[in-house]
């Protein structure tokens, strides 16, 4: 089970990312760039690994939508519709840029899509607008 019972609003999760992209590359790209800018950043690379995570910890996931043989999506519609993760931020990314994808992953309760390869710089700036929104 992804989700455990906990308060998402808890202060001291409020800069806590976590990463769930299969690419390790990634993973260390942003908690690298983003470490300088307060944020606490966790990452996993398989379903697996995230089952074991406990999401209320966290302010916001950034998952690839690809993860898995593209079970990405399907994380994203369980953790917004649990009422203990749904405030949790989430942005997608992937790199397909088919008008589908993008619609399928809003409408799976994204709060953001971003295409892969992305600029960290832009990625930083959807994070704290995400942020400002969820929490």
């Amino acid at each position: 089970m992804l989700l455990h019972n906990s308060n998402i609003t808890n202060q001291n999760n409020r800069n806590r990312i976590l990463v769930v992209d299969p690419d390790p590359i990634v993973c260390n790209m942003v908690r690298a760039h983003f470490q300088s800018d307060g944020y606490v950043v966790d990452d996993c690379h398989t379903l697996r690994e995230l089952y074991s995570i406990e999401l209320t910890e966290y302010a916001l996931m950034i998952i690839d939508l690809d993860i898995d043989d593209h079970s990405g999506l399907g994380i994203v519609e369980q953790v917004k519709q649990s009422r203990d993760t749904n405030r949790l931020g989430v942005i997608t990314c992937s790199v397909q840029m088919s008008p589908t994808t993008i619609i399928d992953a809003l409408g799976a309760g994204a709060d953001d899509y971003l295409l892969k390869p992305f600029s960290t710089r832009e990625l930083l700036a959807r994070v704290k607008s995400v942020l400002r929104r969820c929490g």
